[in-house]
């Protein structure tokens, strides 16, 4: 686990705090908190509910498929979700008690496990000292947008103890953006015993209706046909439920320290959406109906001791077992059945062990290394095809080392090397006994059933001066060995050809008073398909982020963040456009009452947060054509949303 009070490992290591989580701009869910993270690019072509399509060191991640995401340990991407792999919804979190964000970027580490090929993400819970007691919080936005929020962390207790609830609704900036939710979460420290340890108790429930609006054809809109906001059919959007509950304990065993976590969860998600029009269907449409249910429940174990004093050894294990069903529908405008593209139910399990050493031999040299083994177990019935089955267990050893070395009390070397893991689809274990058809198998396209590697080095140095300076510089390598590309015709993810990805971070902190903090990210990086040198789709070649976080002993704090996204490679030779955007926020607390404003989109820029490249056919009084075309979603115009919060202490 990475921890704010340990000192780096990777050059690329960061903890962002509850401090500059508390006054980030466009700050809307917990979603939007991964802007945060340098190097991070998100893309919302639906409304708040709906995953982010997630961008990270040249990995068009989809909706979470290359970057692993966890909530107090729990990890929430979903395997062979129905609407993209490792799916990622994190919406269920209230953005008032995410503590930190820690963030590892690449596979070098022992504890980072399936898709993190990009890098994990982790977000703690809790409430700090200085922001605990009872508040009751109200947001209004201008997009008619009404938000409360409640939050009891009493102070006697420790910081992970808390009680949080929200409620949301907001009609969107245009057509089929409205989104509705509530949220609530609890933790609480049931035990803390010097004999039997500590035992935290986790719950949440989450409910959220969601629009989508889809993509314009580029053409259309130059044209006029349809304005740049708007939407071809009004009826896109989905339901997303979650309930979890889990158990944490810690206990000092001797001179080691053993943690569990035992977990369950619940997740009912469906979607309707429709991305080309009739092109497969000219009479009812090519609108699909997605509904992926999903029970689950997970342990995992973590044993720490050190062998002598500057050795330390860490073993640990995890398993995961999930029962879902889902169902694949091709649904005419009344969303009546045409045709059942799948139905599946599958039952599937995740198992890992892991092992390593951590040896500090001088206060100048840090070493790490060791591998985790991963097992995936399918058992896949296919309903449309006479109750078709079949069962499959894969699985792959991922070796990881890294090395931190101190020029002296303020600069730092870092190297590091790992091996990655993506799990295959449940979806695409019934590809090789399926009926010889084009219909069938063009439902299960999704890859071999196998888990895909990846291999990463990163090399790097950190420079921490006074408490004025601190930089950072990372160069990175990954060669996965298939890449994964979703198709908006076929509605499913492409296996193709081995990638590789060089790149290069750099990010400056400057703190000139103990009041203000400036940072600047830059991130370069080139994706290339490994046979032919073509660019991998989506994958943005820059990346660079300017932000400023205030927080005033007087009360007042404000946060400003300009991201600059440079132009990204599209399939079949297109490229997107480039755009910079500008977010602020500013507040004031006097006793027990803050006010907040933030606003999006600061200088009304007209951008595209979507772009893509595909065919698609809209007006049928224009010939059919299955030539790809520009297709776009558009971002958010200026919004200002004003808060007030009373704190009860």
């Amino acid at each position: 686990m990475v921890s704010a009070k340990r000192p780096p490992v990777l050059a690329s290591q960061r903890v962002i705090d509850a401090a500059e989580i508390a006054v980030a701009p466009r700050r809307r869910s917990a979603d939007d908190l991964l802007r945060l993270v340098p190097g991070v690019l998100l893309s919302q072509h639906g409304a708040e509910g709906k995953g982010q399509q997630l961008f990270l060191r040249g990995f068009d991640a989809a909706h979470g498929t290359d970057v692993e995401v966890t909530v107090a340990g729990i990890p929430v991407n979903e395997l062979s979700n129905i609407h993209g792999q490792g799916y990622l919804d994190l919406n269920f979190m209230i953005p008032e008690v995410v503590r930190s964000i820690s963030v590892s970027k690449g596979p070098f580490q022992i504890n980072q496990g399936n898709f993190a090929n990009a890098g994990t993400l982790r977000f703690e819970l809790g409430v700090d000292p200085a922001a605990r007691g009872t508040r009751v919080g109200y947001e209004l936005g201008s997009t008619i947008r009404h938000r409360g929020v409640v939050v009891h962390a009493p102070k006697r207790l420790g910081p992970r103890t808390f009680t949080a609830f929200e409620a949301m609704r907001d009609e969107g900036f245009a057509p089929g953006r409205r989104a509705q939710r509530v949220s609530s979460m609890s933790q609480v420290r049931l035990i803390d015993s010097p004999v039997y340890g500590s035992l935290d108790l986790l719950g949440s429930g989450y409910y959220a209706r969601f629009g989508s609006p889809g993509a314009l054809a580029a053409a259309d809109v130059a044209s006029g046909r349809v304005p740049f906001d708007g939407v071809y059919q009004d009826d896109g959007g989905g339901t997303s439920i979650r309930s979890l509950a889990s158990l944490r304990h810690q206990i000092g065993l001797g001179v080691g320290k053993l943690e569990q976590r035992l977990y369950g969860q619940f997740r009912h998600f469906d979607m309707l959406e429709n991305f080309t029009g009739y092109l497969q269907d000219p009479v009812h449409g090519d609108r699909r109906s997605q509904m992926h249910r999903v029970f689950s429940a997970g342990y995992q174990i973590e044993y720490q001791r050190p062998l002598v004093e500057t050795l330390v050894l860490t073993v640990g294990g995890s398993w995961q077992g999930d029962s879902i069903s889902q169902e694949d529908r091709r649904v005419d405008a009344r969303h009546g059945v045409v045709h059942n593209n799948w139905m599946l139910g599958v039952g599937q399990h995740q198992a890992s062990a892991r092992a390593g050493l951590r040896w500090r031999p001088t206060k100048w040299l840090h070493l790490e290394g060791g591998a985790r083994a991963d097992l995936f177990a399918y058992d896949v019935i296919d309903y449309l095809q006479d109750d078709v089955r079949e069962q499959k267990v894969v699985g792959r050893a991922s070796p990881r080392l890294l090395a931190a070395f101190r020029l002296g009390p303020r600069m730092s070397l870092f190297a590091a090397y790992g091996r990655g893991l993506r799990a295959p689809e449940a979806r695409s274990i019934l590809a090789g006994v399926t009926a010889p058809s084009d219909v069938v198998l063009d439902r299960y396209k999704g890859g071999t059933p196998r888990v895909v590697p990846s291999d990463a080095i990163e090399l790097g140095a950190r420079f921490t001066g006074t408490r004025y300076l601190s930089a950072g510089l990372a160069a990175f390598a990954t060669w996965i060995d298939r890449e994964l590309v979703f198709d908006h015709v076929s509605a499913v993810n492409l296996e193709l050809n081995q990638t590789r990805r060089l790149g290069v971070e750099i990010d400056v902190a400057l703190r000139p008073v103990p009041w203000l903090l400036l940072r600047q990210d830059l991130t370069l990086t080139q994706a290339r398909f490994v046979g032919s040198g073509a660019p991998v789709p989506g994958a943005p070649p820059l990346l660079s982020g300017s932000s400023l976080t205030l927080i005033h002993p007087s009360g007042i704090r404000a946060g400003a963040r300009l991201q600059v996204v440079g132009a990204r490679p599209l399939p079949h030779g297109a490229s997107s456009a480039t755009y910079a955007l500008l977010d602020l926020s500013v507040g004031y607390r006097h006793g027990p009452l803050q006010l907040d404003l933030q606003i999006d989109n600061a200088t009304n820029a007209r951008w595209k947060e979507g772009e893509y490249h595909f065919a698609s056919w809209w007006n049928r009084a224009d010939p059919r054509s299955t030539l790809p075309s520009l297709h776009l979603s558009a971002g958010p115009p200026l919004a200002v949303r004003l808060a007030t919060t009373l704190y009860f202490m």
